[in-house]
C-alpha cells in the first residue's frame, strides 16, 4: 500500500494483490511517463530542442546540428518542462508541470523562457497565487522579433484578452482593446494580427467577428447556436487568406477557404468522404504557405498541396515503412521526422536532405518493444438502429482470435475523438493480458460526421449505451470473444457509461471499472463546486445534449445510474481523484455507498492529490495492477 498517496477501502473478500497478473506483464513501462517529451526543429532548421530526463525530472536541452554539441540543460526547481516553442533561432519558451505530485495539486503554470544555450533564464508571467490558468501561449511571430502572442485569463478565467509580449524581457502590449464582445477564441495571422474574435453571447449562442487588420472596426461574420451549421476559422494562410472548416455542404466537415471581404465560400482545401476534416493544416514558413493537411481516418494520412513536400514524404515513408511519419523542417536541409505506428509509441530521426541520411535520434519509450506489442486496426459494426459504428479493436498477439475474454473500453467526453490508430497504454496492456480490447467511437464521437455527432443528442444511457452493446454483439458473432466473459471500463463520461451498463444490462456485464466517472446526471448540474458547473456549455448546451433538468427530469432519472443501483450486481472498482473538480468525489461515494448498502462487491480506491484523471506514476501503477487483478479475478 502506498500510505502517502492513496487511502482506499477494499470491500472484496480476497482481494490482496499478491496475485497480481503484472507478475506477468509488468505495469511500469506502459504507465510510466514517457522517456522523452517532445522534440522540434527551430527556424533555422539548425538546431534541434527536445524535453530530456535531467536528474529525475524533464527538463529542456538544444542541440546543435552541425556540431552534435547540447546546450546547457534548462530546469527548474521541483518542477518538470512539460512545453515549450521556439521563438527565434536563440530563444525558446515553455511552461511547467509537477509529475511528481498528483493532477489535483498542480498549480497553473507561469510562462518562461531561455536562450538555446540554457542562458539568460526569465520569468515572463508568474504562475498565479490560485488556482486557474491564467496565461497561455496563443503564437509565435517569426517576425524577426523576440515577440509572442499570449492569452490572458486574468482578471476574467472565462474571456481572455491577448497580448503580445517579448520573451526578452520589456513588458507587453494589449491588442484586444475595443474587442467586441465576450470573447471566447481569438485567432491571429501569419503576421501577429488578431483578426478573429468569437464571442459568447448571453443566450447561450455565438459570434464570428473578423477584421482586415488591428486598426479596422470588427465586423460581424455569422451567429450560430453551439450546434448549429457555421464556419469554424482555423488558420490564415500567409497571403491572409482564411480557412474555414465548414459542415454546410456535406455531412462531413471539410476546409475551405473564406473570402472575409464578400463573406463567401471559395475553393475546396481538403474533404475525405468518411471523416471529418477541421485541422491539422501544415504550412511552411519558407514558402509562406499551407503545404499539407493531416487527418485521422483508419490510419492517420496527410494530402499535400506540394510537390516538394510530397516527394520529401514518399522517400521517408519508404525509409521507415508499416508508419506514419510526421515530417517538419526548417529553412535548410534538415528535416525532424516523428515516426509512430499502433505497436511503436514512437522515435525521432534526423533527415538531412542534402546527404540523404536518415538518422535515429530518440525513442520515446524505451521500455515498449514494438515486435511485442499487439495490433490494432479499426473495424465497423451496425447499430441496431442501423448507424455504422467505428471501433478500434486490440486483440492479444499470438493468441487465437477466437472465444476471448473482452473489455469494453468507453472513452470519456462523450463529445471528444475517442481514438486513432496509434500506440494506446490501456488496450495494449489489456491485450498483453489476454484480453481482446474494443473502444467504441459511440454516438457522439467527433470526427465522424455530423450525424454520428447529432445521434447521441439526449440518448445518455439509451442510444449511446446501444452502441456498446452492439460493440460486443459484433465480436461475440464474430466467434472473436465469449460473451459470457465481459467487462466494461471507462473513465469520466466512460465511467458513467460502466455504472449505466452495470444497471440496464446486469446479465450481461460480469463486471465494471469505474474511473473518475459520472454517477448522477443531476449532479452535473447541482455540484456547484464543480470546475464545469457554471459553464456556458452547463448553462445552455447541456440541456440540449444531454436534456434539461426541469423538463427531462424523468429521462434523466431513469439514465442515471444512482437512481438504478437497486439494478447493479456485478463486481465493480471504482477510483476516483480526491480533488477532482470536474466530476467531484461525490460522484463515487454517493455511488460506492448506494452499491455496498445492497451489497455489491466494490473494490474502492482514492487517489489523495489526484483530480480528473491520474497523473503520479505510482498512482497509476497501482490502479492498472488493480485492474489487472480485478480482471483476473472476474474474467477468467
Amino acid at each position: 500500500m502506498i500510505a502517502r498517496a492513496i487511502f482506499a477501502l477494499l470491500l472484496v473478500a480476497g482481494a490482496a494483490l499478491a496475485a497480481d497478473p503484472s507478475a506477468r506483464v509488468a505495469v511500469e513501462p506502459f504507465f510510466k511517463h514517457a522517456d522523452y517529451g517532445a522534440f522540434k526543429i527551430s527556424p533555422s532548421g539548425k538546431y534541434v530542442a527536445g524535453l530530456v530526463p535531467v536528474n529525475g525530472r524533464s527538463g529542456l536541452v538544444a542541440v546543435d546540428l552541425a556540431t552534435r554539441k547540447p546546450g546547457e540543460a534548462t530546469t527548474v526547481r521541483s518542477s518538470d518542462i512539460g512545453w515549450f516553442e521556439w521563438v527565434s533561432d536563440d530563444r525558446l519558451v515553455f511552461t511547467v508541470i509537477d509529475r511528481q505530485v498528483g493532477a489535483g495539486a498542480q498549480r497553473a503554470s507561469g510562462l518562461y523562457s531561455v536562450m538555446r544555450d540554457g542562458t539568460d533564464f526569465r520569468i515572463l508571467v508568474r504562475p498565479p497565487a490560485s488556482g486557474g490558468r491564467y496565461t497561455q501561449f496563443l503564437s509565435a511571430l517569426h517576425d524577426g522579433s523576440d515577440d509572442i502572442l499570449v492569452l490572458s485569463y486574468s482578471p476574467n478565467p472565462r474571456y481572455p484578452d491577448v497580448y503580445r509580449i517579448k520573451t526578452s524581457g520589456g513588458g507587453g502590449r494589449l491588442l484586444s482593446l475595443g474587442k467586441p464582445g465576450d470573447v471566447v477564441r481569438w485567432l491571429a495571422d501569419r503576421k501577429g494580427a488578431v483578426r478573429i474574435a468569437i464571442t459568447a453571447e448571453a443566450n447561450g449562442r455565438m459570434r464570428t467577428y473578423w477584421r482586415a487588420d488591428e486598426s479596422t472596426p470588427w465586423q460581424m461574420l455569422e451567429e450560430y447556436g453551439p450546434n448549429d451549421p457555421h464556419d469554424v476559422p482555423i488558420a490564415f494562410d500567409g497571403d491572409g487568406s482564411l480557412v474555414v472548416a465548414t459542415r454546410s455542404r456535406s455531412d462531413m466537415s471539410a476546409l475551405y477557404r473564406y473570402d472575409l471581404a464578400t463573406k463567401k465560400m471559395g475553393d475546396l482545401l481538403a474533404a475525405h468522404p468518411q471523416i471529418d476534416i477541421a485541422g491539422g493544416l501544415i504550412y511552411d514558413r519558407r514558402k509562406e504557405r499551407i503545404v499539407g493537411v493531416r487527418y485521422e481516418a483508419d490510419k492517420p494520412g496527410v494530402a499535400w498541396f506540394d510537390e516538394d513536400w510530397a516527394r520529401l514524404a514518399a522517400g521517408v515513408d519508404r525509409a521507415l515503412p508499416d508508419r506514419f511519419n510526421v515530417l517538419s523542417r526548417g529553412d535548410g536541409p534538415n528535416v525532424l521526422v516523428y515516426s509512430y505506428s499502433d505497436t511503436d509509441p514512437g522515435a525521432y530521426y534526423l533527415l538531412d536532405t542534402d546527404r540523404r541520411k536518415l538518422e535515429f535520434l530518440v525513442a520515446v519509450r524505451g521500455g515498449i518493444k514494438a515486435g511485442e506489442m499487439p495490433a490494432r486496426k479499426l473495424v465497423r459494426y451496425p447499430a441496431r438502429d442501423g448507424l455504422s459504428i467505428p471501433a478500434w479493436l486490440t486483440l492479444p498477439k499470438d493468441r487465437e482470435p477466437k472465444d476471448l475474454p473482452l473489455v469494453v473500453y468507453v472513452h470519456g467526453g462523450p463529445w471528444v475523438r475517442g481514438a486513432t490508430w496509434a500506440w494506446h497504454d490501456v488496450a495494449a496492456y489489456l491485450a498483453k493480458l489476454g484480453f481482446a480490447v474494443i473502444e467504441p467511437e459511440f454516438r457522439g464521437s467527433v470526427g465522424w460526421g455530423w450525424k454520428h455527432y447529432s445521434a447521441s443528442f439526449k440518448q445518455w444511457g439509451r442510444a449511446m449505451q446501444d452502441d456498446l452493446d452492439d460493440g460486443m454483439n459484433y465480436l461475440v458473432q464474430q466467434g472473436i470473444v465469449d460473451g459470457k466473459r465481459a467487462c466494461i471500463m471507462g473513465g469520466s463520461y466512460g465511467g458513467y457509461a460502466v455504472m449505466m451498463g452495470l444497471a440496464r444490462d446486469p446479465e450481461r456485464w460480469r463486471c465494471g471499472v469505474n474511473f473518475i466517472g459520472v454517477s448522477d446526471i443531476s449532479l452535473m448540474y447541482d455540484v456547484t463546486w464543480s470546475d464545469n458547473s457554471d459553464s456556458i456549455f452547463m448553462r445552455f448546451t447541456a440541456k440540449e445534449m444531454i436534456g434539461d433538468p426541469v423538463a427531462d427530469a424523468a429521462q434523466l432519472t431513469a439514465t442515471s445510474p444512482l437512481a438504478q443501483a437497486d439494478k447493479i450486481r456485478a463486481p465493480v472498482l471504482m477510483a476516483y481523484g480526491a480533488n477532482d473538480r470536474r466530476v467531484p468525489l461525490v460522484h463515487g461515494e454517493k455511488m460506492k455507498d448506494a452499491l455496498v448498502a445492497r451489497g455489491v462487491p466494490v473494490e474502492w480506491v482514492v487517489y489523495a492529490d489526484e483530480g480528473h484523471g491520474f497523473l503520479l506514476e505510482e498512482h497509476r501503477f497501482d490502479f492498472y495492477r488493480r485492474v489487472a487483478v480485478f480482471l483476473d479475478r472476474n474474467l477468467k
